[in-house]
């Protein structure tokens, strides 16, 4: 995904056939994913980045790749950061490269916000999944991995290649399965 913006709107998955060969000799298909136009983000809530006050549409700036932590504040706890009764969100990134700034750290400290990182930790599936990914597609971008809902301990990857977004799925050992 080019922009944060888009990261957190989400993509919308349609379906094409397109053929990969799987563990054990099975076929598995992505999916082709096409990206919609991005909603309009919500009005009532505020962006901090790097402990600084930030306009809405300055966060298709900011790389997702380039993000450490993400805060979310919801209610009371988002309208005593901004003394704003109309804010009953406020989102906080925090960018790898300002992590450690005296600037962030005091920003952290003044607010009592713990950092929560932005991607959980991997496991060795994810691992797997990743490493499957980079030999079948050596030219992909990898969007994301995660767990699928649709079927526990199994994960779903989004990736970009040749221009196209697809969506495989794996199952819990990063072995991809068919659908």
């Amino acid at each position: 995904m080019s922009s944060l913006r888009r990261a957190l709107v989400g993509p919308l998955a349609v379906v094409l056939a397109l053929g990969a060969t799987g563990a054990q000799g099975q076929t598995v298909t992505p999916t082709v994913v096409a990206a919609r136009a991005p909603k309009p983000l919500p009005t009532d809530v505020v962006y901090y980045v790097d402990g600084k006050l930030l306009a809405p549409d300055a966060l298709s700036a900011i790389s997702p790749g380039d993000i450490g932590y993400i805060n979310v504040l919801n209610g009371k706890e988002a309208q005593a950061l901004t003394g704003n009764t109309l804010a009953n969100k406020v989102v906080i990134i925090t960018t790898k490269a300002n992590e450690r700034s005296l600037e962030v750290l005091a920003f952290s400290k003044k607010h009592n916000i713990a950092l929560i990182p932005a991607w959980p930790a991997r496991t060795a599936a994810e691992a797997a999944v990743r490493d499957y990914i980079k030999q079948t597609y050596p030219t992909a971008k990898l969007h994301s991995i995660y767990e699928d809902k649709k079927q526990a301990g199994h994960y779903v990857t989004e990736f970009e290649n040749g221009g196209q977004t697809y969506k495989l799925r794996f199952d819990g050992q990063g072995h991809p399965v068919a659908e």
